[in-house]
């Protein structure tokens, strides 16, 4: 769960529909209350439009591992087109073009962090 509360002055829904937020109602002085929010529910449940409310994304664990996960997927499918090409150059009579030359690519690509790919693409608020 993320612990940073993130104002939402109404408009559109900020956040995917399956989303788990947290979210508590401005009082009418402008601050929010004290006591347990009032939702713990889908983003889609939430009514969004109109109302100054904070939130936090409940769920926001699983979405990171799911962007590290996909990440991960992305580069271990990269690596095994690299390699398909690798072994194409080597049945090339001429050693390959340099379209199938891939040596540098693979120690570029291991070279990756999946880690610090999914921190940089998280938007900041």
């Amino acid at each position: 769960m993320s612990n940073d509360w993130i104002e939402h002055n109404g408009g559109p829904q900020p956040v995917g529909d399956d989303v788990w937020v947290e979210v508590q109602w401005a009082t009418l002085e402008g601050g929010y209350p004290s006591r347990d929010p009032d939702e713990f529910d889908a983003a889609s449940e939430i009514p969004w439009g109109g109302h100054k409310k904070r939130y936090r994304i409940l769920n926001q664990h699983l979405i990171d591992a799911a962007l590290r996960r996909g990440i991960e997927l992305g580069l271990e499918a990269a690596a095994r087109e690299i390699v398909e090409r690798e072994e194409l150059a080597s049945n090339c009579p001429d050693g390959g073009s340099e379209y199938l030359r891939t040596d540098h690519m693979l120690a570029d690509l291991r070279a990756l962090d999946p880690e610090t790919i999914a921190r940089e693409a998280k938007p900041t608020a």
